[in-house]
């Protein structure tokens, strides 16, 4: 029965559009589709140190912090969990509840958050660096999560070193095989990879593909890196301050100009080839460069967007933190409460005043604001 609601559901998404209309052409920043994710900061800490992202640096400036961590460090509690559970219900089609940010899996009680999800007939999903999941593994099977991605950084050397930590790869890797060996002949949870190119892996991309494919995951994403240099902060902020002011993010040391856009272009190239020799596992680009000028572009001149101009997160999905505060989009977006769960329901913030104003703003500027140029809400997108 659950299965049937869900397809249903589903199907309801992809007819809808077509029957109401597109709502990110709505002037008034309605969206009349309910969110297709709540993604869910269900705590505040990580226990690796990634030189790729704002939190294993320890940078405090960023939107990406603010969103994860902010000044109220915590773990999301039960009894807030079932608040917004029981506030997500009153969508149709339900969203799907995704159990994120910043390591879920180092969250005390994320099987019984797991249970509560999925016992309310809602899908859900983990993403996590991996580390504990040898221990959770069959826990995560038992209660019925409908996928799980595990964010990978290179082969084993490559991947430790980046993520700071001897052996992160291997606990990976043994936690992926620990979860399809408690799964058996079922289909869920999905398991999926997900990979960022980075300055510390741009040479072992396909190198990373090659060490999971063995474990025959549904799904392989290769995506370029989403980050904000100073020179889109400097462009972003002459038009847009206060909330919406930016600094730069997901870059530490890095230097965008530096990539060798050949070399990245030769891996992803062999990744094109790994993937057609394993149709079992499907394997995306991100975006899906047609030649090495175009990851040149990519790189040396990041105000320019590629694929599309339009953001449509804020019309279909929402964050919310570990207290309670409603978030557009997802971790790396602008620093824009849009109010509380404790103080108003889920379906009144999902249009509320906040949620529409922000919409209206992207929508003014052209569908996303300057510092969104690199971003995974466009990167790589299409009109539809």
């Amino acid at each position: 029965m659950g299965l049937t609601r869900l397809t249903i559901e589903h199907a309801y998404r992809r007819v809808a559009p077509r029957l109401l209309g597109d709502d990110v052409a709505r002037p008034d920043g309605v969206s009349r589709l309910a969110p297709e994710w709540l993604v869910l900061d269900v705590n505040n800490v990580c226990n690796l140190h990634c030189t790729m992202c704002d939190v294993g640096l320890g940078d405090r400036t960023t939107a990406f912090w603010s969103n994860l961590i902010g000044s109220d460090p915590r773990d999301m509690t039960l009894e807030m969990l079932e608040r917004v559970l029981e506030q997500a219900e009153e969508f149709f089609p339900r969203p799907r509840i995704a159990l994120a940010l910043t390591e879920p899996l180092i969250h005390p009680h994320i099987l019984d958050f797991c249970r509560a999800v999925t016992s309310r007939g809602f899908y859900g999903a983990v993403t996590s660096n991996g580390s504990r999941l040898r221990h959770l593994a069959a826990g995560l099977v038992a209660a019925g999560l409908g996928e799980l991605t595990l964010s990978v950084d290179g082969p084993p050397e490559v991947h430790d070193r980046i993520r700071g930590r001897q052996g992160s790869f291997e606990e990976l890797y043994e936690g992926a095989r620990a979860l399809l060996a408690a799964r058996g002949d079922a289909r869920r949870p999905r398991l999926q990879f997900s990979f960022t190119v980075s300055d510390r892996n741009q040479g072992h991309i396909a190198d990373a593909v090659a060490a999971v494919l063995p474990l025959r995951p549904e799904r392989v994403m290769v995506s370029q890196l989403n980050f904000i240099n100073d020179a889109m902060a400097r462009a972003h902020n002459r038009a847009h301050g206060g909330p919406l002011a930016v600094s730069r993010s997901s870059l530490g040391d890095m230097d965008p100009a530096r990539f060798d856009a050949d070399l990245v272009w030769q891996e992803l190239q062999r990744v094109r080839e790994a993937a057609r020799s394993s149709p079992a596992t499907r394997v995306t680009l991100t975006p899906d460069f047609a030649s090495a000028s175009e990851v040149a572009r990519y790189y040396a001149e990041p105000e320019r967007f590629v694929g599309t101009r339009t953001c449509r997160d804020p019309w279909r999905m929402a964050m919310v933190r570990s207290d309670g505060t409603l978030l557009p989009a997802h971790g790396r977006c602008y620093h824009v409460p849009l109010g509380n769960v404790t103080r108003a329901r889920l379906s009144e913030l999902w249009n509320g005043p906040a949620m529409r104003g922000f919409r209206r703003t992207l929508q003014a500027e052209g569908g996303s604001l300057p510092a969104c140029s690199r971003c995974c809400g466009v990167i790589g997108r299409r009109q539809p």
